[in-house]
């Protein structure tokens, strides 16, 4: 991958392992420190927006056999998730992934909290903005499964790999593009340019962004499949969900907007109760028998 930027990964997976809390109920420029999880709901919008931008550039691997950092967003390229199960697979032994993709909201967080003291990388430059880029635990270790499948080391990071084999696209411009767009949607009257690139403008109007993620989302137009996740689901076509379902007579104690386990049992009895297979995904037939 062309300029690959070298970051203290081990210093930023410590620091993520803070306590993780919900989705800050205000703007990014006042978000608590601690753990970018406080950004989740505006970071799930930005990741769907980047695969409008770049259809099935990142898909998840959160169904592998794997464990995730708090912060950890498990999104790479299908051929780099391949790649991941077969090491898996051949291994047989679970992945540990401490951090993969990192939003532009999490990293303009990362850049303000501990800038002073290491080098983080500014927003959208950071090798985990590509969507190619891991932290793992025992990566020497893992590094005989992955020969050869276009996963690869980075010097100087330890604990990092970046997949650099088939199907690679560095995403870093379009994380950057993909907040772009959905400011302009959300706000009419102060459009900014949609052009790839981290300024003095763009980085203003992350700042008075909301942490649990803007009004028009971008899944209003084109329904995003929910289901029960690592991290858990969390937003408006959540919390409209939990709403049909508490409408329905189905138990859910209270629509937060965030699809847990009980949202998850819910989907499930109305699946079930509708002759559909019950696998807790809200796809187009569970959705249009719930208009």
């Amino acid at each position: 991958m062309e300029d690959f930027v070298v970051e203290p990964c081990l210093e930023i997976n410590e620091f993520e392992e803070n306590a993780p809390r919900a989705s800050f109920n205000g703007l990014l420029r006042d978000a608590p420190s601690g753990n970018t999880s406080v950004v989740n709901a505006l970071s799930q919008q930005l990741i769907y927006q980047i695969n409008l931008i770049v259809p099935d550039a990142l898909v998840s691997f959160d169904d592998l056999d794997v464990k995730l950092g708090d912060a950890a967003y498990p999104f790479v390229p299908p051929t780099a998730k391949q790649a991941l199960q077969k090491a898996i697979q051949n291994r047989g032994k679970r992945l540990v992934v401490n951090s993969a993709y990192r939003t532009l909201a999490q990293q303009m967080l990362l850049f303000k909290w501990l800038n002073g003291r290491s080098p983080v990388a500014r927003p959208g430059e950071s090798n985990h903005q590509s969507g190619l880029a891991l932290d793992i635990e025992d990566r020497e270790g893992w590094l005989p499964f992955l020969k050869g499948s276009g996963w690869q080391p980075l010097a100087g990071d330890p604990p990092h790999i970046d997949y650099q084999g088939a199907g690679a696209k560095d995403l870093r411009e379009a994380t950057i593009k993909a907040f772009q767009q959905l400011w302009n949607k959300n706000h009419p009257e102060e459009q900014i340019k949609v052009d790839g690139q981290w300024g003095p403008k763009t980085e203003s109007c992350l700042n008075r962004s909301p942490a649990m993620g803007f009004e028009k989302a971008p899944w209003d137009d084109k329904p995003r499949a929910l289901r029960l996740s690592r991290p858990l689901m969390e937003g408006s076509d959540v919390r409209k969900l939990q709403q049909k379902l508490k409408d329905a007579g189905f138990a859910i104690s209270v629509a937060d907007g965030v699809f847990g386990p009980e949202t998850g049992r819910a989907v499930k009895e109305f699946q079930q109760r509708n002759s559909l297979v019950a696998d807790g995904v809200v796809g187009a037939k569970t959705r249009e028998l719930m208009a």
